[in-house]
């Protein structure tokens, strides 16, 4: 028994050695678009990798899209030009705003480039019913809440309502204790789970590192956006044309048509006000204020008919985006983008819920405005 314990201390330790730490950075290669939960939920390799001109963006599954698909994002239009401004992407899918306030306090601990954060939020995230425990669980990581809870900045209030909503969403009590060091026990408990999602996370992180792109160097230079739209309407029309709702040829055809019939009327009973994100989303914006960092919040809109098409009236979602709109509204130093107008425009999207070719060049113009402003 002690020679197994022996053997299984020494591979602990080789591990250890052979894996590289968390914070290691390349200061030629550009990590920022690498769609990731591994970098997501890394504050050290987030934060090894923020330059001077970085501009930290929280997001979900439109982070996903690739360019091949929709050649606007954020990859493309400001990972290969140098406008002065490097996304920093993080978040995945389900990612919703209890997860990026912990995200951001964890993350804002010491400042962040520019004290600006860019939040991107979308109608599916406020469904009636919230994010189920079971995905949640699966997005909550342990290393984001130690750090958030390692935030001086962050007030008792602010702390306490992150800890119940992490219970009601299923995390067991004693990983809440560990993460806030409140006893003896809870110490030893932090101990281990953070070395154990050390080691995952370096484990996970060197996908993360070979999927970099070189940074776009040279003179600034002042995008002209105008240009830039007119060659994305002009690339939507051809990717856009066996529907007359705008979305890309492939995702209608294989993913859409088939199931429409079906879901005629389907969602006629959702409301968008039995969920806590709202309150979830007033928490982001007092983390924002506890670490004086100023946000952008981005309203992405849905597919007008596509949401028509399953039942849910247009004032059912007008009032959702209301809602979102008064939250952000409600904190002085808050922008706000707010897209939930065009939800009939063809090619604003290219699903029925994420950028499309024209959406994605007026999200990021409202970014790079944004990042020019002092704070």
């Amino acid at each position: 028994m002690v020679c197994g314990v022996a053997v299984a201390a020494c591979a602990v330790a080789v591990t250890c050695f052979m894996l590289p730490p968390q914070s290691v950075t390349n200061k030629s290669t550009d990590y920022g678009y690498v769609y990731s939960g591994a970098k997501s939920s890394s504050v050290d390799f987030v934060r090894a990798n923020l330059r001077d001109d970085s501009l930290l963006m929280l997001g979900s599954s439109e982070f996903s899209t690739p360019a091949s698909t929709v050649s606007t994002v954020p990859a493309q239009v400001f990972g290969t030009n140098n406008f002065g401004v490097r996304p920093m992407l993080v978040g995945e899918a389900f990612d919703q705003a209890l997860w990026h306030a912990i995200a951001l306090g964890a993350l804002a601990d010491g400042g962040l480039p520019r004290n600006k954060v860019v939040l991107v939020v979308s109608l599916g995230e406020y469904t009636d019913g919230g994010l189920d425990n079971a995905t949640f669980g699966e997005r909550f990581s342990y290393s984001l809440y130690r750090a958030f809870c390692s935030n001086k900045k962050i007030d008792e209030e602010t702390r306490a309502y992150v800890r119940r909503r992490l219970v009601e969403q299923g995390i067991d009590e004693a990983t809440v204790r560990a993460a806030n060091r409140e006893d003896v026990i809870g110490a030893v408990d932090g101990a281990a789970l953070s070395f154990t999602d050390d080691l995952r996370l370096r484990g996970q992180l060197g996908t993360v590192r070979a999927s970099g792109m070189p940074y776009a160097e040279g003179p600034v230079l002042v995008p002209d956006w105008n240009a830039m739209r007119s060659q994305a309407f002009a690339e939507a029309q051809q990717r856009s044309t066996t529907n007359e709702w705008g979305a890309e040829d492939k995702f209608y055809t294989n993913e859409l048509q088939p199931v429409l019939e079906k879901l005629a009327g389907a969602r006629a009973s959702e409301t968008y006000t039995a969920t806590p994100e709202y309150d979830d989303l007033e928490c982001f914006m007092d983390v924002c204020d506890a670490c004086g960092i100023e946000p952008l919040v981005i309203i992405e809109p849905c597919m007008g008919p596509y949401y028509d098409h399953i039942g849910i009236a247009a004032e059912t979602r007008a009032r959702a985006y209301r809602h979102i709109s008064s939250v952000v509204a409600s904190h002085p130093t808050a922008w706000l983008a707010d897209f939930s107008s065009r939800e009939y425009e063809r090619y604003f999207l290219f699903d029925i819920v994420h950028f499309g070719w024209t959406g994605w060049i007026d999200a990021e113009k409202a970014i790079y405005d944004f990042a020019q402003t002092a704070v």
